[in-house]
């Protein structure tokens, strides 16, 4: 019996050889404070704009870097969404005018209609013809539509954020061109039709919660939360903005970083001061029609996140709300607190929103139990990928260690996260961020390189930046 364990033993030390083989290596970090400058002259009633510029050489000793713009906002609603359309006045013109016409170009050519209601569908029937120019015309009449189906559901702050954009916007281009007034109405109606953009678009993204036993020693029993957002190309990752929110006189101790773009409002990914962090992926499900039924009479997906990244302190507060309201989409909500330490997924659609633990959410995903993690991979769900598949197989393998530096080494393995990918270690209070780079076509590699593989710039495959979460809350550099 002895000379038999010590050759399962032998074998087993051979399965864990080899898999170390398998999986990548731990991706660059960079502290963000280190590569991060404000512009003083930049600053609009103590809310301020700086960068984040990391240069660095990637794996086959070429240049490369990592820019993200922060903005540091203070204050009401009003007052940040002023002081967010000032400071990003021109990147908001160009993202939500520019880049985002031409990206509307090419995606509402493979829109699938039949998942809109029978007046939406009409309203972007029209695009297929003179797409060119009609286009971007006609898609911002339907982001329009959606907002004027959904305003009354939103809190009159979160209105007042987006109309406060628009002015802060033409605040600053009023002053540019003195010939031709700025139209802060316009404006107001282009920010919040964009707004609603991403309830027509379904994102396909990975999140997992670990705690307790899963996670390294460092974190002593404290819960590390994965968010891996997967969009595809466009122009989206070279307009990434690291927002933070805080000094609310309506809302104190409860700052929040919101990882978006120029001119959003609504939340994809981010973490709260005392509170929650939130990771999002579309529920798709196994089948021949595999997008949920939803609707527009509701609130909005991004919203209804940053509804609990700004108010909620527990993962419970949460989940009471998105019980409590009208809901459009089905979506998976990820939400981890510092109170608990802990990580539940919540299936929310029009009709319930049920929450799943570690130990329910097996019968959803179809992927094995694994105690103190909660996950849900990129696929539809149940997931084809199976009990064998590579975010179960990821898990298994660093179960004890797994903290930002293995989650890192997990992404690459499922290859999840092309957009960007966020971590937050609640334990030490930091949030990690790999982000994508695009070409000039919108996509993950450089031009002219895409025998190479069409991946090399997706985050996954990125340093990552970290941030000390006091330094946000703080406004410190």
């Amino acid at each position: 019996m002895m000379f038999l364990s010590f050759f399962v033993i032998l074998f087993v030390l051979g399965l864990c050889v080899h898999g170390d083989d398998t999986f990548p290596a731990v991706q660059k970090f960079f502290q963000a404070s280190e590569y991060t400058k404000f512009d003083d002259s930049m600053d609009v009633a103590g809310s301020r704009r700086g960068m984040i510029n990391v240069d660095f050489k990637d794996e086959n000793g070429n240049d490369d870097y990592i820019n993200l713009f922060r903005v540091d906002l203070i204050g009401t609603n009003q007052q940040r969404g002023f002081a967010h359309g000032a400071l990003l006045a021109h990147e908001i013109r160009d993202f939500a005018v520019v880049a985002l016409d031409k990206y509307l170009i090419q995606m509402i050519q493979e829109i699938d209609l039949s998942q809109f209601p029978e007046e939406l569908q009409k309203i972007l029937e029209k695009a297929m013809k003179g797409l060119e120019v009609l286009a971007p015309r006609i898609a911002h009449k339907a982001m329009l539509w959606v907002w004027n189906k959904e305003e009354k559901y939103l809190p009159q702050s979160l209105i007042d954020e987006i109309d406060g954009i628009a002015e802060g916007i033409c605040s600053v281009l009023s002053k540019e061109d003195k010939k031709k007034e700025c139209d802060v109405k316009e404006w107001r109606d282009n920010i919040r039709a964009v707004n609603m953009f991403p309830e027509l678009i379904r994102m396909s993204c990975t999140a997992y919660g670990a705690w307790g036993d899963a996670t390294t020693q460092s974190l002593n029993g404290g819960l590390l939360q994965l968010r891996a957002l997967d969009f595809g190309g466009g122009p989206f990752a070279n307009f990434t903005v690291v927002q933070t929110h805080r000094n609310d006189p309506n809302n104190p101790d409860h700052a929040f970083v919101s990882i978006s773009f120029p001119g959003m409002v609504g939340v994809i990914t981010g973490l709260a001061q005392n509170g929650i962090g939130v990771s999002e992926k579309v529920w798709m499900t196994n089948g021949k029609k595999n997008l949920q039924h939803g609707n527009y009479d509701g609130v909005a997906d991004v919203m209804m996140l940053r509804e609990i990244l700004e108010k909620s302190k527990t993962k419970e507060d949460a989940e009471t709300y998105m019980q409590s309201i009208k809901r459009t989409f089905a979506i998976w909500v990820g939400v981890g607190d510092f109170e608990s330490q802990k990580f539940d997924l919540v299936g929310y659609t029009e009709k319930a929103a049920t929450v799943y633990t570690d130990e329910t959410m097996p019968k959803m995903n179809g992927q094995p139990y694994l105690k103190s993690i909660a996950y849900v991979d990129k696929h539809p769900q149940p997931s084809h990928d199976g009990v064998n598949g590579t975010l179960p197989t990821a898990l298994q393998h660093f179960y004890g260690d797994i903290s930002m530096e293995t989650t890192s080494q997990i992404i690459n393995y499922h290859q999840t996260g092309d957009l960007h990918a966020a971590a937050y270690d609640f334990t030490n209070k930091k949030m990690g961020l790999a982000l994508g780079k695009i070409n000039a076509e919108g996509n993950y590699y450089p031009l002219g390189e895409e025998s190479n593989g069409d991946s090399v710039w997706k985050a996954y495959n990125r340093p990552w930046c970290i941030f000390d979460l006091a330094d946000l809350w703080s406004g410190k550099v």
